[in-house]
């Protein structure tokens, strides 16, 4: 044995005695570790959390799913008042076209009767009353509007007044100032043309005991018999 054998072998020999204990040791810390992996409260808390994530999971796929049903009923709530809405709008339609085709029919039933009894009207009228009585059988049918002098709508002196300024006439826009400007004669006397007077309201007397006059906004310019309350005067 050489020297340098002799001074190293207790080294050696040491460091081989331990490594027997060092092995052990190593081999006890990786058991320790395994067994704490395996214990009951390490694999219980991995099932608590596997249960968690479990149940967050569900609750996000319900939440997902009432989201969707919360959108599509919202959905058909916009679409059923859409609906609703051009349903209305129908109905509003409709009826301003059933309501423009009666006032046609009125309007044409009107200027009916008013041709039906132009024979009757033409007994007895003053040469210069031609253009009036002409003027306002021309006139039936159409609208009444407060202060309306034509030429679609009028009140019962607009009326008047456009009628008889054919002849030179320059009324007043008043039933009342119109009146004043007459004088007063009997049905018995009345000629086509003469002045129909009640209170507040003026029109035109059409012989045979019919005037025409813009009476109200039910019946606008019509041509109607004379009714109690009015009689007669003459410019």
């Amino acid at each position: 044995m050489s020297p340098a054998e002799a001074s190293t072998s207790p080294v050696i020999a040491a460091a081989e005695a331990a490594a027997p204990i060092l092995e052990a040791r190593t081999a006890d810390r990786v058991a320790s570790r395994a067994a704490v992996r395996r214990s009951p409260t390490r694999v219980a808390t991995a099932a608590s959390l596997a249960v968690r994530r479990a149940e967050e999971s569900r609750h996000d796929e319900e939440a997902r799913i009432i989201a969707e049903r919360m959108a599509a009923a919202e959905r058909s709530l916009a679409a059923e008042r859409a609906a609703a809405a051009q349903r209305r709008a129908a109905t509003v339609r409709a009826a301003q076209v059933r309501a423009r085709q009666v006032r046609a029919r009125q309007a044409r039933v009107r200027e009916a009767r008013a041709r039906q009894v132009a024979p009757r009207i033409v007994r007895r009228v003053p040469a210069r009353m031609e253009s009036v009585l002409a003027f306002a059988r021309s006139q039936v049918g159409k609208r009444y509007a407060r202060g309306g002098e034509g030429p679609s709508s009028f009140d019962c002196s607009g009326f008047t007044k456009r009628a008889y300024a054919l002849i030179g006439l320059r009324l007043p826009h008043s039933s009342g100032g119109q009146a004043a400007r007459a004088r007063v004669v009997s049905r018995a006397a009345a000629r086509p043309g003469d002045l129909v007077v009640g209170s507040g309201h003026v029109g035109i007397y059409m012989g045979g005991g019919m005037m025409i006059d813009a009476g109200n906004p039910r019946t606008g310019v019509v041509y109607r018999r004379m009714y109690a309350g009015l009689h007669i005067e003459r410019f």
